[in-house]
């Protein structure tokens, strides 16, 4: 916003997050800032030759240090500034080095599917946290965010997975993938392990408050360390209607390099068709991503996440919550591409798989 409201003065940005917080010098003692506002973004202008302004300009930049530094914290010191990485693939899309292009890409895509596995403790006593259904919620949104599988929710909750939730309604989660059981008559511990797939010593270890495992009374809840729900797999869908797989997964030689190279996905040939999301999840990532050009990355559960690249228009953004077959974007041919196709990607625990092995094309 600043750059195109003041493109015609050199300014040279000191501090910027996220486009909500920035600091512009536009030289000498002269300083260009912006805040976030109730409604619309505060710009302002800091004079330092004026001497009833230097204390506040001073005391303004430490303020912004200080909150990039916190934020910095929160976010990761390991990750890439994302403003910094969209500059040096424009520059190098600008120079038309397309094997440098395509090596920078892959490194920032890594960085994406490598995020922080699900919860997996070992050990200590489980916390059973009680949650409230809020508008727009979802069993898939609310165990994406507490990163609990949606089947232990449901079964935790003793709801059918494909239930529809109602605002108020009290749902019990735990801090850990597991379920929560409670007996009935009739159960015994060695059944309800071997049903669910779980350790008995395990189980006595996460339920120190049980007196006995042989003789557990009717109604009494018993967790069940990463238990396994037997149910059927979810159903996931095609990102895009028709269109005939011109490039399966598997090694290729580079369209535009000309080199062997490992190609992480399948190319579908369609024009300015909307892609949806293949299964219910979360959007991690909605920009720019250098040779894959304008690209969306889903996770969903059990360590899944989905790419859609080389796409005219998105139509999400990060953080927000999808369903499957919910609209994500529309395809194109953006960035290094020969023309119209989507790319499209799955990822199981940071490693690419071959799509077809759980999608029909």
């Amino acid at each position: 916003m600043l750059t195109r409201r003041f493109k015609n003065r050199r300014a040279r940005t000191l501090v910027q997050y996220r486009g909500r917080v920035s600091l512009v010098h536009l030289g000498g003692g002269n300083f260009l800032y912006s805040l976030p506002g109730r409604r619309f973004p505060v710009v302002g202008r800091i004079e330092l030759w004026r001497k009833r302004n230097r204390s506040r300009a001073l005391g303004f930049v430490a303020l912004n240090f200080l909150f990039i530094g916190v934020m910095s914290l929160f976010s990761g010191s390991g990750t890439a500034d994302p403003i910094t990485d969209m500059r040096e693939l424009r520059r190098l899309e600008e120079e038309g080095n397309i094997a440098e292009l395509e090596a920078r890409t892959e490194e920032i895509k890594g960085r994406i599917f490598s995020d922080a596995p699900e919860q997996t403790s070992d050990s200590g006593n489980v916390e059973i946290r009680q949650y409230r259904v809020r508008p727009g919620d979802t069993l898939s949104s609310i165990a994406l965010r507490h990163r609990v599988p949606a089947s232990l929710v449901a079964a935790s909750s003793r709801i059918d997975v494909h239930s529809v939730l109602r605002v108020g309604q009290t749902l019990l989660i735990p801090d850990r993938p597991g379920l929560i059981y409670q007996f009935k008559p009739g159960d015994t511990l060695a059944a309800i392990a071997q049903h669910y797939s779980v350790r008995i010593d395990e189980v006595s270890r996460d339920n120190p408050d049980l007196a006995s495992l042989d003789m557990i009374e009717p109604g009494t809840r018993v967790f069940l360390p990463n238990a396994r729900i037997p149910i059927p797999p979810p159903q996931w869908l095609r990102p895009v209607r028709g269109g005939r797989v011109t490039s399966g997964f598997g090694w290729r030689r580079h369209p535009m390099l000309g080199t062997r190279h490992l190609h992480t996905g399948i190319d579908i040939a369609v024009y300015h068709q909307t892609v949806t999301a293949v299964r219910d999840g979360q959007v991690i990532f909605a920009g720019w991503l250098g040779s894959y050009g304008n690209a969306i990355v889903v996770r969903h559960e059990s360590g899944y996440k989905s790419l859609y690249a080389h796409l005219s228009r998105i139509q999400v953004r990060p953080g927000q919550f999808v369903r499957a077959g919910g609209a994500l974007g529309i395809s194109g041919s953006t960035g290094a591409s020969t023309g119209p196709h989507l790319h499209f990607e799955l990822i199981r625990n940071g490693r690419p798989i071959n799509p077809r092995l759980q999608i029909r094309f």
